[in-house]
């Protein structure tokens, strides 16, 4: 989920959401903005996208480029048109960041950027005597030179910004955000404070105060408030403010109107899946493409949104965003690809895949997998030591608590979030597990404040009964961060597991576990810690040079990525660009795997544009301005070799979740990613990536029928049912709470192949094993012989995976070993000729293995095919060893 990207919201909202009529809100005892300034200036103003943009803009201004010229090229404020003038103010009207950001700048200097609400914002007071720009009249030529190589943002339709800006100025005390219910009842007071307060000043009770006030500033006000009822969901008031605002757009800010058209377009989409039950019931209606009989019977609002999208191509035809919407649109009513204008057509050849991996069938509904969430994390494993994987999730709703599924063993699972003690664990972008305790019952690390404010974490001990205590406090882990990423390894090898968190805004952490229930922050003294300026959205931890020490990388939304070396002493040094391994400079989810098999842990990395251009160029097979995906390959010299373009990953969509796993059990783990952003615009399918023997990567998205259109997040890959193949778990939803999504399990339909599954346990090691290094040796019938390797652990860095690891093997395969690496203590084990398809227990320093007793059920309650045979199979394997 990114932060903002493009927003019609120009200077209206820049004054904060209702300062034009009514002073700010400041807490008790804060300073007022008359106390810092008094002077009236005359400004101008650049607001682009992305900190990328932004970095980019400040650059040329400090080269000495022209900021009216640069404005009317890059910026996404109304008053680009005009050179960025904003007209002369006292700063003490303006938001406080960008009071803020003007302290210290004289006459004639440029500030530096500013976070707001509708994007990141440069300004620049003019020098005295200067007057506002004129238009040139080769603007258009000019803007279409500049525009070339730059990324086209998301438009901003959903009023996650307006929410957030609401709940920072609401009055609180110090230290609202360390307990999370404190955090939720301060996000619904302040929610309905800014929603009513707008509410009232656009009323027709203060019509002849709107009469006073620029048009455009009333433009926006009506825009903000319909952004607020959009972020609540109430279609039917954002729609109706909305419509105002293109009113007034129409009548007196025809710069306006295009973005406007668009807007309205979106919004009249969202609403349709709404009234058609797209997120409550999703089915077969949100996997792209959607297919005729799937689509919505009640139609007005997605003619309404075919109607504003066919307006806004008749200005601007060669708007990719705008025309994937509009052929969306057109699927939801089943007249694509007929009934699409020629001129605007995706063609149904961007839908299809290349190969055909047999569909997943979607059987959350039907297993009791009921969440229907905002964004959040998922976690699927063995809480319970009964051998059957429970479910748990998180959301990015301050109010919503994480929910626990019990896994009844047939084919069902039952919320027992209570029961659990769960229900006042609010919020929660990302979850991942852990025994940080080495009892041998699994705990839950809740991680919070990714894209927002700083948040605490919670430590949740499982005691070992079906319960959780939160016990973050006095473990010492409850400084607030802004975070969703973190992983557990054990850095000394003293079979403790410690614990790496990567922050957005301030230091990376590192904790070291003390074996008492408690960790010392080493931050510092490990060296991981930066110097706080990384917008870090990923981590992920392997040995990748073979040493026997785990090392960290880092992916950073805001620059190059991070290898972080172990130095054998609790102490790390930063390798990244040494090593090869900078990544996209929009760096979100990653991990380490071993993808050709060759024995070396590689690197996955994706970038992350907010850009549904970007990811529509991808499908059509043009050129991309935006970086790629990116996959290194270990070359065992401490070195790595981008081989992106190679494997078939030259590619841009919008991954926020993803995971990797086995989809047909032939030993080469394949990849599923979630995708979008806040804005409701962001309609672009989950994608399933194909491992082609270690060599590419095939997109089998549609084949599949995975291509779920909605906010991606938490991806686990998880054999639920025991039939000896992962299924998808997916967390869907967006970051607003008109954006909530039930969740979805794709059940694999099996492929023949063969498989094992290892539960390993260690005894000097860490319990659960996390980081011990796995070597299969497996012999295809007419292929040979071949090694299979796999590291222990959750998997990808958005999404955990069981901690139990399922092992393709290929067709009739027979094992020739099974080879064990316990870092903590150095020791090798062995197994000669195990049988296939079954699951094993192994204890560290064991000299035997423990076959577990796993029957295979129906998942979801449906018939599955082959579900005899594959038990027989498993069943007859164990009896033979």
């Amino acid at each position: 989920m990114s932060t903002k990207s493009a927003s019609i919201c120009g200077l209206g909202l820049l004054f904060s959401l209702v300062t034009i009529f009514c002073p700010p809100v400041l807490p008790q005892g804060s300073q007022s903005a008359k106390e810092n300034t008094t002077n009236e200036i005359p400004l101008q103003v650049i607001v682009v996208r992305s900190p990328e943009e932004a970095r980019d803009v400040l650059d040329r201004l400090k080269k000495g480029e022209n900021f009216a010229q640069l404005a009317r090229e890059k910026s996404v404020d109304p008053t680009a048109d005009a050179g960025g003038y904003m007209g002369i103010f006292n700063p003490a009207a303006l938001r406080a960041e960008l009071r803020d950001a003007l302290r210290g700048v004289g006459s004639g200097q440029v500030s530096p950027v500013a976070r707001i609400p509708s994007g990141y914002a440069i300004l620049k007071i003019m020098e005295k005597g200067d007057s506002a720009p004129v238009k040139e009249a080769d603007t258009a030529r000019n803007f279409a030179l500049a525009a070339t190589g730059a990324v086209k943002y998301v438009l901003d339709v959903d009023g996650l910004s307006e929410a957030e800006t609401a709940l920072i100025r609401f009055p609180k005390a110090s230290d609202w955000n360390a307990d999370p219910g404190n955090v939720c009842e301060l996000r619904k007071q302040s929610l309905t404070y800014v929603t009513g307060l707008l509410s009232d000043v656009v009323s027709p009770t203060h019509r002849d105060d709107l009469a006073r006030k620029p048009a455009i500033d009333v433009m926006q006000m009506h825009f903000a408030l319909a952004q607020l009822y959009a972020y609540q969901g109430n279609m039917d008031s954002a729609v109706e403010q909305y419509q105002e605002s293109y009113r007034i757009a129409s009548s007196d800010v025809p710069s306006a109107i295009p973005q406007m058209e668009e807007a309205l377009g979106i919004i009249y989409l969202h609403k349709s899946e709404m009234e058609n039950d797209a997120y409550r019931a999703p089915g077969e209606k949100c996997l792209l493409p959607i297919r005729a009989g799937s689509c919505y019977q009640k139609t007005s609002d997605s003619q309404k949104a075919i109607e504003y999208f066919l307006k806004y191509l008749d200005k601007k035809p060669e708007e990719l965003e705008v025309r994937w919407l509009l052929n969306l649109a057109y699927m939801t009513l089943g007249k694509y690809p007929e009934k699409v204008p020629q001129q605007f057509l995706i063609p149904p050849s961007a839908f299809e895949s290349r190969e055909d991996v047999r569909r997943f069938v979607d059987v959350a509904f039907e297993a009791g997998l009921k969440s229907f969430s905002t964004a959040g994390g998922v976690i699927v494993d063995d809480f319970e030591n009964n051998g059957l994987f429970d479910v748990v999730t998180s959301g990015f709703e301050s109010c919503a608590s994480l929910h626990y599924f019990h896994n009844n063993g047939d084919g069902t699972f039952t919320d027992q979030t209570e029961k659990a003690g769960l229900s006042g664990q609010f919020g929660g972008l990302n979850i991942i597990q852990t025994d940080y305790n080495n009892d041998g019952c699994i705990d839950i690390l809740v991680l919070r404040g990714g894209w927002e404010f700083p948040q605490r974490k919670s430590l949740l001990r499982n005691n070992c009964d079906g319960t959780f205590t939160d016990v973050t406090v006095e473990a010492g882990l409850a400084e607030p961060t802004s975070s969703q990423a973190a992983v557990w390894a054990d850095i000394n090898n003293d079979g403790l597991l410690d614990l790496f968190v990567a922050n957005e805004r301030g230091t990376a952490q590192l904790f070291l576990n003390k074996g008492d229930g408690t960790f010392k922050d080493i931050s510092i003294s490990s060296g991981i810690s930066g110097d706080g300026s990384a917008f870090s959205k990923g981590v992920a931890a392997a040995d990748y040079d073979n040493d026997g020490y785990v090392d960290f990388y880092v992916s950073n939304l805001n620059g190059d990525n991070f290898l972080y070396h172990n130095n054998h002493d609790n102490t790390f040094t930063e390798v990244g660009r040494e090593a090869g391994v900078p990544g996209s400079r929009a760096g979100f989810a990653t991990w380490f795997f071993d993808y050709d098999n060759d024995g070396l842990p590689d690197i996955f990395v994706t970038s992350y544009f907010t850009s549904v251009d970007e990811t529509v160029r991808t499908y059509l097979g043009l050129p991309h301005n935006a970086g790629a995906l990116k996959l290194y390959k270990n070359l065992g010299n401490g070195k790595f070799r981008d081989v992106t373009a190679q494997a078939g990953l030259d590619k841009v969509f919008m991954p926020m979740g993803a995971n990797f796993g086995d989809i047909d059990n032939d030993g080469y783990l394949d990849i599923y990613m979630g995708t979008g952003n806040p804005s409701y615009a962001s309609l672009v399918p989950s994608v399933l990536l194909r491992n082609h023997d270690g060599k590419y990567f095939e997109d089998v998205t549609f084949s599949s029928g995975t291509g779920e259109l909605h906010k991606g997040h938490g991806i686990a890959f998880a054999d639920l049912a025991h039939t000896g193949n992962e299924d998808i778990i997916h967390s869907v939803g967006g970051a607003t709470l008109g954006d909530r999504h039930q969740i979805r399990v794709f059940r694999n339909p099996g492929h023949g192949s063969d498989w094992i599954s290892l539960k390993l346990v260690g005894v000097k090691s860490n319990r659960v094993a996390i980081g011990t290094r796995i070597k299969v040796t497996v012999e295809n019938e007419g292929q040979g012989i071949r090694s299979i390797y796999r590291t222990v652990g959750s998997g990808g860095s958005f999404g955990a995976s069981p901690l139990e690891q399922h092992i393709g093997l290929g067709k009739s395969a027979r094992i020739v070993s099974i080879e064990l690496f316990w870092p903590a203590s150095k020791t090798h084990q062995v197994f000669h000729d195990v049988g296939k398809n079954q699951f094993l227990e192994i204890k560290e320093f064991g000299e035997t293995y423990a076959k577990l007793d796993r029957k295979p059920f129906r998942l979801g309650g449906q018939q599955m095919e082959a579900i005899a045979s594959a038990g027989s199979a498993s069943n007859g394997e164990a009896n033979k060893n």
